[in-house]
């Protein structure tokens, strides 16, 4: 049985995509995000596709939907927002397996799904993807994480988090193997590399915060800089400019081609997704996430108003 599993590429991503393989150790594994979702689907073609980590857009929900209820073996964890638009019950009529918890990792839901089937010890994987995504507050974590040594465990998930920031690390191709290694029950130290691109990355953080401070810009509660060189630094270059202006959202801008990506951090307590999803919808974007790490995609010309709305909202 032809297996493929659709995964998201940050550190939650990868350990729920490890997760899913060491349970199908044949399978294909490929990376893809909410805004690609409906095409990779499309293109999928496997007896069984495992999709972890990936939310829904409020755009492409109909379609995949569709899609869902065509193709057969799917079995989906995820923990972001339902758009308002979707019934829960209509995704876990279409599909083999639905297991989603909003305020769970998708790799802690994975490994209590298919725990019974692999080693004990891949609930290190889970734990790392569950702090990766700011998700370990759970009572499952909470319990196991008792079990091991927790400053191992975090000099793990930083090794991932940051060493996947570099160039070396940032293709697919290599966030394959560091998926592959975890499933084989290694750990991410043990990838080659990945270690001493950590700590480029912790240096180039340091020096981003210097640069920020002299560019953010600021508007009403809101801080932002646009378009600096390090790309990869998206979230702490959105949390800089709130700490460096002392407001209580940031955002890193990133104009592309044909629409601009929006990275937002808080240093209050503000539900990021629900203020993503609703400013991007005002003007004709997508957004969501996270109510602790979230973005947008939207139109180019669009971002002033896009700013106003947040502003407004927050």
């Amino acid at each position: 049985m032809k297996t493929t599993i659709l995964t998201h590429a940050d550190c939650d991503g990868m350990c729920a995509g490890a997760i899913a393989l060491a349970r199908f150790p044949d399978a294909n594994v490929f990376f893809t995000k909410p805004v690609s979702l409906y095409h990779d689907l499309q293109k999928t073609e496997a007896d069984r596709i495992v999709i972890t980590d990936i939310a829904l857009t409020k755009r492409d929900a109909p379609n995949i939907l569709r899609l869902f209820g065509e193709k057969k073996g799917i079995l989906y964890f995820d923990h972001h927002i339902v758009p308002k638009s979707v019934k829960k019950q209509e995704i876990g009529k279409r599909v083999k397996v639905f297991i989603h918890e909003k305020d769970t990792s998708s790799s802690e839901m994975i490994y209590k799904y298919y725990q019974k089937d692999i080693p004990r010890e891949r609930v290190w994987v889970a734990i790392y993807g569950a702090i990766g995504d700011y998700s370990d507050d759970t009572e499952f974590v909470k319990e196991r994480i008792l079990n091991w040594d927790r400053r191992a465990l975090f000099f793990e998930v930083s090794t991932i988090v940051l060493g996947i920031k570099n160039d070396e690390f940032e293709g697919y191709d290599a966030k394959r193997r560091i998926v592959s290694t975890l499933a084989k029950g290694e750990n991410p130290s043990d990838v080659p590399g990945l270690v001493k691109s950590a700590k480029e990355a912790v240096n180039r953080e340091f020096d981003l915060y210097e640069i920020i401070k002299k560019k953010a810009k600021t508007y009403g509660n809101i801080a932002y800089v646009k378009d600096l060189p390090s790309f990869g630094f998206r979230g702490p270059s959105a949390l800089f400019s709130a700490t460096t202006r002392e407001k209580p959202l940031g955002l890193y801008v990133h104009t592309r081609e044909r629409y601009i990506d929006v990275t937002m951090r808080a240093r209050a307590k503000l539900k990021l997704n629900e203020l993503a999803e609703d400013a991007a919808e005002a003007v004709k974007g997508s957004g969501g996430g996270h109510p602790e790490a979230a973005g947008a995609k939207i139109p180019i010309g669009s971002f002033n108003t896009f700013l106003k709305k947040l502003d407004k909202m927050i």
